[in-house]
């Protein structure tokens, strides 16, 4: 309650008449969890304070700024205790004000809305806050007061107006991309870094541990790619994609090696995105350069399924060994879904349900349909043909 402090009630009538978005009546306000004497209180907002003003005060209001606020939170109550709202706080500022506290240990209100519009009242409180109304109100009133108003008509009018607004936009860019660049510039010393790191671990000098390793390995791989292909950096289109292929395959050979030979199109472009950090690909890009593997000869090359579906696989995965894969877990069970065959075999949904339809197709599976779900069984009708 200390924050709050005593004000006329002539120098707060302009202010509330002209900019009171809220008015509540029957508030009671607590200092912390502790109930004071301002029982019957009536709240009115404005865009930089919070003004509380009672029939027992006819010459005075209390007043609390906006900008002390730090945050609005809902208490909720109970049978026996009403809902409040808790405003809280920033620290104590001494000020030549009269205050209905001279000093509070509670760095926060409460305030019990007896008449209702609780919610009402905090969703039009969050907003100033949110936008920092004051500061806008207070710029906009010494504005008005320090220069007069300048007519301005015409389509020499608008012209000034419009200049002013893109002048203002592009301070606002420039200001933006400041922070981004040092973002930028920070995360090239961290690539750096990553490197020698890498290559001492390679390299094993130094003390450092067998679990120090794994965990330095763990970090490093989180980095994502060193020094990633660009466009500046190549003298043509087609030796961009050749590099970029290169690249794809060296980070992606281990996750797909790992997740069962296949990868979706899709997991494989978020990851290499990822990876790449600020330098990234469009999807064309990336998917240019998965059509140059098989020219290269890259142990991955990119596959299209019947249905549309692309993937990235190993060279050395066939169609035959997937599918031989799923029969034997067919043979151990009785029916599959494409969930169990990609929990089983380690690949994605869209992957193993593409391999399930590849086999129905051939014969070896059918399907029933139901409202529970596409569930696949062996088919015996052309197995005893």
């Amino acid at each position: 309650m200390d924050r709050l402090y005593f004000k006329d009630k002539n120098d707060c009538s302009k202010e509330i008449t002209s900019y009171s978005t809220e008015n509540v009546k029957g508030i009671r306000l607590y200092d912390g969890d502790s109930k004071t004497e301002y029982r019957s209180e009536t709240a009115y907002l404005t865009p930089s304070r919070l003004y509380f003003s009672s029939n027992d005060r006819p010459a005075m209001n209390m007043v609390l700024d906006l900008k002390c606020i730090v945050l609005v939170e809902e208490e909720e109550g109970s049978i026996l205790r009403s809902s409040k709202i808790i405003l809280h706080l920033l620290p104590h500022v001494s000020e030549q004000h009269s205050k209905p506290y001279t000093r509070s240990s509670a760095s926060f209100i409460k305030l019990a809305f007896s008449n209702g519009g609780l919610s009402n009242f905090k969703i039009c409180i969050q907003k100033p806050l949110l936008e920092r109304a004051w500061e806008k109100h207070t710029e906009s009133s010494s504005t008005s007061h320090s220069a007069p108003m300048a007519f301005r008509s015409g389509i020499v009018g608008i012209e000034r107006r419009l200049q002013e607004k893109v002048e203002n936009n592009s301070s606002s860019i420039q200001v933006a991309f400041q922070d981004m660049k040092n973002l930028i510039d920070m995360a090239k010393d961290m690539v750096q870094l990553a490197s020698v790191m890498s290559s001492k671990i390679k390299d094993r000098h130094g003390d450092i541990s067998d679990d120090e390793t794994v965990k330095f390995k763990s970090y490093l791989l989180s980095l994502g790619i060193e020094d990633p292909v660009t466009r500046n950096a190549c003298s043509s289109s087609n030796m961009f994609c050749q590099h970029l292929a290169k690249e794809i395959t060296t980070f992606l050979l281990t996750p797909i090696s790992d997740s069962g030979g296949f990868m979706s199109l899709s997991d494989a472009y978020c990851r290499v995105n990822r990876a790449r950090g600020f330098e990234l690909l469009s999807p064309e890009d990336f998917f240019q350069a998965c059509n140059y593997m098989e020219q290269l000869n890259l142990p991955l090359t990119c596959r299209k399924f019947e249905s549309g579906v692309l993937v990235l696989q190993l060279q050395s995965e066939t169609n035959s060994q997937l599918e031989k894969d799923t029969e034997t877990l067919l043979q151990a069970r009785r029916k599959l879904t494409a969930f169990e065959v990609s929990q089983e075999l380690g690949i994605s949904i869209i992957l193993a349900a593409e391999c399930l339809y590849t086999m129905e197709r051939k014969g070896v599976l059918c399907r029933d349909d139901t409202v529970r779900g596409l569930v696949f069984y062996h088919n015996e009708f052309s197995s005893r043909t």
